[in-house]
């Protein structure tokens, strides 16, 4: 809790109460995710009252980790060239190059925890009612489990990151942020035969790590006379 917090409140709640009182299927746009989550309803496969819980769900707890990991993406192939090649060269590995910008930047880089009963870890016990930060940027470049975790190389196999948390806490809606990012890297790889990163600017956030700007330089277009 602090003044970033205090004063994010307003537009959380004004949210909030938009999507648990307000909304409604015909202020959606037709085929879009919000107005797919009124017709499960309407065939009555999830209790109509949940709506609006669900789509605040998507909408507060995935929409910037999701900007994040693109501008992650965006960053990580504008500075790292010969990745982005072997990713136009071969667009079967769009799923593997997103699990290894998730495992290299992670877009929340530690997750706090409220510890419900002693646990021993590593040889230290851990108390009840501590809180302890899950460390997910750490884990996802442990030299133990990753060959050379520093590096940026889109044929690793990073299927297991944590980025997505885990188990129980997996992210419920990582299969849309991977239908995002997997879209926005294809188009890239189609449309630019390269490009390059100038200057970032960072946004101060209290739990993702996001871009406030990303200076995309000398983008060569894949077919010069396209649009």
């Amino acid at each position: 809790m602090n003044a970033r917090a205090e004063q994010a409140f307003p537009i959380a709640t004004e949210l909030f109460e938009w999507t648990h009182d307000a909304v409604k299927a015909e202020d959606l746009t037709e085929g879009s995710i919000g107005r797919g989550v009124f017709a499960v309803a309407e065939r009555g496969e999830i209790p109509y009252e949940s709506c609006g819980m669900i789509i605040h769900q998507y909408i507060a707890a995935g929409m910037d980790t999701t900007i994040t990991a693109i501008g992650n993406a965006i960053v990580l192939f504008g500075r790292h060239q010969e990745q982005f090649q072997l990713l136009r060269e071969d667009p079967a590995l769009t799923a593997s190059a997103f699990n290894e910008v998730q495992r290299y930047l992670s877009p929340i880089p530690v997750m706090g925890r409220r510890v419900m009963r002693d646990v021993e870890v590593a040889g230290t016990v851990i108390p009840t009612g501590a809180q302890a930060g899950l460390l997910i940027a750490g884990a996802n470049r442990d030299p133990r489990h990753y060959d050379n975790p520093d590096t940026f190389d889109i044929r690793r196999d990073a299927t297991d990151h944590i980025s997505f948390g885990y188990g129980t806490h997996a992210c419920a809606g990582q299969g849309l942020a991977k239908l995002e990012a997997h879209g926005i890297l294809t188009a890239l790889a189609t449309h630019l035969e390269s490009f390059s990163v100038g200057g970032t600017q960072s946004r101060i956030n209290n739990i993702t790590r996001p871009y406030e700007y990303i200076e995309m330089r000398d983008i060569r277009a894949a077919d010069p006379t396209s649009t």
